[in-house]
């Protein structure tokens, strides 16, 4: 089995955006309440893009809010321009094998975009499935890739760094790596639910090896 096509998660899979995303929404919250809201608050709210953390966050906030929240997560952002050690090597050698390189993630467009151009990433994925301000969608955008590009479920794999993203892959049939090099990865519920748990890129990057 040849993978044919390997789509990658953005938040904690291509570069560490964890403390990007906490501290731009700590400070949307608290300019608009004002109300302190520690990173635990902010991570319940994940799945949705932003819109839809922004409306667990603040409860009864107008879609216009948005603009400011974008401002400040490319203030935010100016501290992390780099991805992971070997991230960009890998994408490098998965397309030099002829494999796409889609991008599935539960942030909104514009967001995506902000995170790929501060990271020099910005043409590295096609097609890129964004999030929805009702929750998780990554299953139905496998399913969307699948159909698109004529693939069967065994030539598609997704690298990502939860617990969701693998029951997410389950459901479309496709395989799962995740990627537990970011700091706040939970290693222990990943490798509750993935027997394909990495802890560096490089291992991935091995492991991948045989199947490209």
């Amino acid at each position: 089995m040849t993978y044919k096509a390997v789509a990658f998660d953005l938040d904690g899979t291509i570069a560490e955006t964890f403390p990007v995303i906490f501290d731009a929404f700590r400070k949307i919250v608290y300019r608009y309440t004002p109300q302190e809201i520690d990173d635990q608050a902010i991570l319940a709210t994940f799945g949705a893009n932003e819109i839809g953390m922004l409306k667990k966050l603040i409860p009864g906030v107008k879609d216009d809010i948005l603009d400011d929240f974008y401002r400040q997560y490319r203030a935010s952002h100016a501290q992390l321009t780099q991805p992971f050690s070997g991230i960009k090597d890998l994408i490098a050698t998965l397309k030099s094998h002829g494999v796409m390189v889609p991008m599935v993630t539960g942030k909104g467009d514009v967001s995506c975009r902000i995170s790929l151009e501060t990271l020099g990433m910005v043409d590295q994925f096609e097609p890129i499935l964004i999030g929805s301000p009702k929750g998780s969608n990554k299953a139905a955008n496998f399913k969307k890739i699948l159909a698109q590009y004529q693939l069967t479920a065994d030539q598609l794999a997704y690298i990502a760094d939860t617990a969701g993203d693998v029951q997410a892959c389950r459901e479309a049939g496709i395989a799962c790596y995740s990627a537990a090099w970011s700091r706040y990865a939970n290693v222990d519920k990943l490798r509750e639910v993935n027997d394909q748990v990495f802890m560096t890129v490089a291992d991935l990057t091995a492991a991948l090896a045989s199947q490209i």
